[in-house]
């Protein structure tokens, strides 16, 4: 289920404060959103983007980041509260409200009825015996995971645990908001969150089937809870295109829906999705709401997975962030594109080496004119 976005997050430091909009990058060029200095940031740094669920970081290229103090060098959700470290500043995540939310208060139920926990301030979950939810199993964590209640709003996240934190059958990494009715997870042991307040409509207690996994074993991931199919590789082969006179960077369509169509890409961002506001629109339902960001720069290009279901490939390799070279095969779902890099052709070489010689031979008659008028 979406949710709307009622929450803004905002990037704190230093008495400075920037809102993340749909999409922002951070690094020390000019065209970043935020700029920051430094030998240790790069030119591209890092890429955030706000969703229903909190915002979550993509390192860009061969940049990696420091969250929490632990180094991460792949894509993490956010929770407020959340310490990013871009070189030498530290980014709080924060939050204000459009209204305030519609639960008074948040409780969590477990699977057998008589675990009820109500969820107030920062409470921590796992095997230690001081663990605010404690879970006496063998496959929790002594440290698993952690609930953080502000403003009426309710954010999980994971502590890297070894077996897992889940919403809704999605593994985390990282964190995310919390909604009214969500099913949590801790490895498989099961708890649903309940809101209570006056315009909230009660919710059906999950239940599963003695044949059924309390969860899904998912892979690690962002949640993406777009309406998609799901990809077979052999559905759709490679169309190889005919010739095109097209020059400078841009995406020559090698299947079904955009075979043949040229998709060109300008200097900076360029995003590529289902939605209409993407730059690039690809109107296919293996193709993720906004799937993937180009970033072309004078020295080449970019290509960073957002949070597509079904993953980004070039040259079948399922990537997070990888640089395009000429004739790379590029995959979204089902839909191949081949990425081309063709320099403006130059005049031919031998008209210039004509108009050279006709340059010089002019030059030598003007000279020997003029030699001929001194000594007339």
């Amino acid at each position: 289920m979406l949710h709307p976005l009622d929450i803004k997050y905002y990037l704190s430091w230093k008495g400075e404060r920037k809102e993340l909009a749909a999409s922002i990058t951070i690094g020390r060029h000019l065209e970043n959103d935020l700029v920051f200095a430094g030998e240790d940031v790069l030119d591209y740094h890092l890429r955030i983007e706000a969703t229903n669920r909190g915002p979550r970081v993509y390192p860009l290229g061969e940049a990696s980041l420091t969250l929490n103090g632990a180094h991460k060098e792949e894509p993490v959700s956010l929770i407020i509260g959340d310490i990013l470290e871009v070189g030498q500043n530290a980014l709080a995540i924060t939050a204000e409200f459009d209204e305030l939310p519609e639960a008074d208060e948040w409780w969590l139920y477990g699977s057998d009825d008589n675990t009820t926990y109500k969820l107030t301030g920062e409470m921590s979950v796992g095997r230690d015996n001081h663990s605010d939810i404690f879970i006496p199993d063998d496959h929790i964590s002594r440290g698993h995971a952690r609930f953080r209640t502000e403003t009426k709003v309710v954010w999980l996240q994971d502590l890297d645990s070894a077996n897992g934190t889940y919403v809704n059958g999605e593994r985390l990494v990282g964190g995310c908001r919390l909604f009214h009715g969500d099913e949590v997870a801790f490895d498989a042991i099961r708890f649903q969150l309940v809101g209570k307040g006056a315009d909230l409509t009660p919710v059906r207690k999950h239940e599963s089937s003695p044949n059924q996994p309390l969860i899904k074993d998912m892979p690690r991931g962002p949640l993406d809870t777009t309406e998609i199919s799901v990809v077979n590789p052999d559905d759709r082969a490679l169309i190889v295109p005919a010739d095109t006179a097209a020059t400078g960077a841009f995406f020559l369509g090698a299947s079904d829906p955009v075979n043949g169509l040229v998709f060109r890409i300008g200097i900076g961002r360029t995003t590529i999705g289902r939605d209409e506001n993407c730059d690039i629109v690809v109107k296919d339902l293996t193709v993720s709401i906004r799937h993937a960001e180009i970033v072309r720069r004078p020295e080449g290009c970019t290509i960073s997975n957002l949070m597509a279901t079904n993953g980004t490939r070039v040259n079948d390799r399922q990537v997070q962030n990888a640089e395009l070279c000429d004739g790379d095969v590029l995959c979204l779902g089902q839909v191949r594109l081949i990425f081309k890099n063709v320099p403006v052709s130059k005049p031919d070489s031998g008209v210039l080496r004509y108009v050279r010689w006709v340059m010089l031979a002019g030059s030598l008659v003007l000279a020997g004119l003029v030699v001929w008028l001194l000594l007339d």
